[in-house]
């Protein structure tokens, strides 16, 4: 399993590898392999634009002979986008673009409880190959570091000035998300997951396994059923004032439903 980036050379191989997969594949995944992603939003309550993030793991699980995947016996490679300022500190009134990074999903989990944010996620569900192939080229340009953050990136190109959401949102094709303000956190993670329905397979069927194989049920996380979330910064105020959030709470691992 690799949370961590793959070297340059190997990540390049492996783009190529899994774009000629999907070519010959009819868009379906050979025997032995299936693609997965969790969404993920990071905010604070009452819901503040520098503490909020977007970010998702893309993952693809083999496993030996032509069976069905076994849950807990597959061999997994996850891929995380969660785009941030290199030093960590998001700030949506900087006026200049500045120095970014991808961290990983471990890093990422950490980060946000540290500074005080609550942390949900959808999925995992299970993807086309043809995502999990996208996710990977995006990966490779944010790492190949042409590509600056900002938080406010009105009126630039995605490969090359990007906030979290859109270098999440740019691996689909088509016009450029656009998430009206307040939108940001778990707002914002959920328009990027109905922006990739299309490459989800079941979207009302989750793998929680997948999460668990990845480390999950360490971190307290909110599971997210597939809903929009109500918690902007001018609908979260009052939907929590008539306690449309009461029974929302964070678990360690996925729970019993």
């Amino acid at each position: 399993m690799t949370l961590s980036h793959l070297p340059p050379v190997r990540l390049t191989l492996g783009v190529a590898f899994a774009l000629l997969l999907a070519a010959f594949g009819g868009g379906k995944a050979s025997a032995g392999e299936a693609y997965y992603m969790l969404m993920f939003g990071s905010q604070r309550i009452p819901n503040d634009p520098d503490y909020s993030h977007t970010f998702a793991t893309f993952v693809k699980a083999s496993w030996p002979g032509d069976g069905p995947c076994p849950a807990g016996g597959a061999v997994l490679e996850a891929h995380t986008i969660s785009w941030l300022p290199a030093n960590m500190q998001v700030r949506t009134l900087a006026l200049c673009p500045e120095d970014g990074r991808n961290f990983d999903l471990a890093t990422t989990l950490c980060w946000a409880k540290t500074c005080g944010m609550r942390t949900s996620v959808w999925g995992p569900y299970q993807i086309q190959p043809e995502l999990y192939c996208r996710a990977l080229r995006q990966v490779q340009v944010l790492n190949s570091g042409q590509v600056l953050y900002k938080a406010n990136d009105i009126g630039h190109k995605s490969d090359r000035v990007s906030n979290c959401i859109h270098a999440v949102s740019s691996i689909v094709d088509g016009y450029r998300l656009r998430v009206a303000t307040p939108g940001w956190g778990e707002v914002a993670s959920f328009a990027v997951l109905e922006r990739m329905e299309p490459f989800i397979l079941y979207c009302q069927r989750v793998h929680p396994w997948v999460g668990t194989a990845l480390g999950l049920d360490r971190y307290p996380l909110i599971y997210r059923d597939w809903q929009g979330p109500r918690s902007g910064a001018f609908v979260g105020p009052f939907y929590r004032l008539l306690g449309g959030e009461r029974e929302l709470q964070a678990t360690y691992g996925p729970p019993v439903r």
